[in-house]
């Protein structure tokens, strides 16, 4: 594949500075994934890339990022005395809003403290770009001096979310705010960057900043052929032990995992990542934990699957399955922003039966896997060529501006 570069009509290089809550690696949730994967695009089009970690005190260990970062590696811990207070106020504040299912203020996880190490991180090693990841962190941008191109990766749209998880009678999670101070924060980006078209015409609708959609940018990998598994195989999940996780786990066991072996008796579910720790004692479950390396488990599997019912942003554990080139039957709510994909790049299901009846398809037919194998494939790669340029063009000052 041919990246675009800095010198091929995108601008000249740029010293960017990634900052985020999150580790880069190792990548074990899709925002991880999501900062790890923009920080190499935008090494690969030739750019100078920083990374600043908000740290909270002894949350990560960060050998690994320091031997992928060395010296470009910055760390905001908040040891502070009014650092850690403001910590234990928040957490209470989110805590009651989550018990509650109500809107936090977009500003609620504010540090004073991290916008004055990074105001003086920019005076010691000046920055032509700086991308703040998550809206929750956006009054960071106004730590930044002027000539200073602000972009803001929302990651997700954060308006009512606890609506979503309230009308599924589940626990809210994460955070949630109100439009109104979504827009707050959205107007504080010289550009905004949303995951998905979706989300770029919510963020519209509330701010005045201008929104370039730069999708997952995970580049696509060579895929290798799946071991035909006998009468049966391998149903992959590969997730982490959030709610909507499990949730969804849950209604495809239920649902869908007893229609399929009605037909194909050997096929079982192989659960990767934190939401094994969350499924237990069911039937037909092979839990794996977290795995060095998913390209050999991808390849074991006979298919992947994102039973997800419900959600917002992109789902980027779709996207990871397309990466590795591998058949993938999803919900519609697993699809979000992968629409153009559907019935060609990967097998979509409105409802159980629709989606067990593509599972035994699929299960039965290798021909019929391989197939849909080579379009995933090829689906990635156009899709991280397509937001690999967007990035670009944000990144130089070319777009949304």
């Amino acid at each position: 594949m041919t990246l675009p570069s800095a010198a091929s009509g995108f601008g000249s290089t740029r010293k960017v500075l990634l900052v985020a809550p999150v580790p880069t690696h190792p990548s074990f949730t899709g925002a991880s994934a999501r900062v790890r994967h923009m920080a190499e695009a935008l090494a690969a089009l030739g750019h100078e890339v920083h990374f600043l970690h908000l740290q909270q005190p002894l949350r990560f260990p960060d050998g690994a990022m320091r031997e992928y970062w060395n010296d470009r590696l910055h760390v905001f811990r908040g040891l502070s005395p009014a650092s850690c207070l403001g910590r234990a106020r928040r957490k209470a504040l989110r805590l009651t809003a989550k018990s509650l299912h109500l809107n936090l203020p977009v500003d609620s996880y504010f540090d004073p403290a991290a916008a004055r190490y990074l105001t003086g991180l920019v005076a010691r090693r000046p920055f032509d770009v700086v991308i703040v990841s998550y809206v929750f962190y956006s009054r960071l941008l106004g730590a930044l001096p002027a000539g200073v191109l602000r972009l803001l990766d929302t990651h997700d749209v954060f308006s009512d979310r606890y609506q979503l998880y309230r009308e599924q009678g589940q626990a809210g999670e994460f955070f949630s705010t109100g439009p109104a101070e979504e827009g707050k924060a959205l107007d504080r980006a010289d550009v905004v960057l949303a995951i998905q078209e979706l989300d770029a015409r919510h963020f519209r609708e509330i701010s005045r900043s201008p929104v370039a959609v730069v999708g997952h940018l995970a580049p696509p990998l060579d895929p290798a052929p799946a071991e035909d598994a006998p009468e049966g195989g391998a149903v992959l999940f590969v997730g982490g032990p959030m709610g909507i996780n499990v949730h969804g786990v849950d209604w495809f066991l239920d649902q869908v995992l007893p229609l399929v072996r009605r037909e194909v008796p050997g096929a079982e579910l192989w659960l990767v990542g934190g939401i094994g720790d969350r499924i237990r004692g069911r039937p037909a479950v092979r839990r794996f934990g977290f795995v060095d390396g998913l390209g050999d488990i991808y390849r074991r599997a006979a298919v992947v699957i994102n039973p997800q019912q419900f959600g917002t942003g992109l789902s980027i554990k779709s996207v990871d399955a397309l990466q590795h080139g591998r058949p993938l039957v999803t919900t519609v709510s697993g699809a979000r922003g992968l629409e153009d994909g559907a019935g060609g790049a990967f097998l979509q299901a409105e409802s159980a039966e629709a989606f067990a009846g593509h599972l035994v398809a699929l299960l039965r037919e290798p021909t019929r896997r391989a197939a849909l194998a080579r379009h995933a494939a090829a689906f990635a790669r156009s899709y991280y060529q397509r937001n690999l340029e967007a990035l670009a063009g944000v990144v130089s000052g070319t777009v949304g501006r």
